[in-house]
């Protein structure tokens, strides 16, 4: 008994939708989510610069950078959001609409240089058009009645020395 198989168009068809579907799949993976999926979780610090290579932007880096810790610690996410080139959130990538989106919702201008703390709640506390002094933000954070509470459950060992 020979089984009809099915027609060649409709085969064809199938597997497109299916390689489009995987491909969707990994690119929603790879892809940074909306700034609201971290509200609650996260700190983000956005940094915005017209270009990767601005100087204030790699200065800033070069900062955060040396103070791993005491990001991790505060639950910093970083989002570097430039006019030109590559923007990130959370070190992944983000698209240019959505990079251009957040420029608009805080009002800068694409060749400006600012950097936004976005507390858990997702309303801005802090801004600054420079490069930031970080032990100026720490020290704002850990102001943070909700902050309070996280080193109070969980005390940070940034610069402690390990047994």
């Amino acid at each position: 008994m020979v089984i009809p198989t099915m027609c060649h168009p409709f085969r064809r068809w199938l597997a497109s939708a299916l390689i489009l579907l995987a491909l969707y799949g990994i690119a929603s993976t790879l892809t940074a989510g909306q700034l609201s999926d971290y509200e609650w979780q996260n700190r983000p610090l956005l940094l915005f610069a017209p270009d990767s290579d601005d100087p204030r932007l790699q200065q800033t880096r070069t900062r955060l950078d040396q103070h791993r810790c005491e990001l991790d610690d505060r639950q910093i996410i970083l989002g570097e959001f430039v006019a030109q080139g590559q923007s990130r959130l959370a070190d992944k990538p983000v698209t240019s609409k959505t990079a251009a989106e957040l420029r608009e919702r805080y009002g800068i201008e694409p060749g400006r240089f600012a950097v936004i703390l976005i507390g858990k709640d997702g309303g801005e506390k802090y801004r600054l058009y420079e490069v930031p002094d970080l032990d100026g933000i720490f020290a704002l954070i850990d102001g943070m009645p909700m902050r309070q509470n996280e080193m109070g459950q969980n005390p940070g060992d940034c610069g402690k020395d390990s047994p």
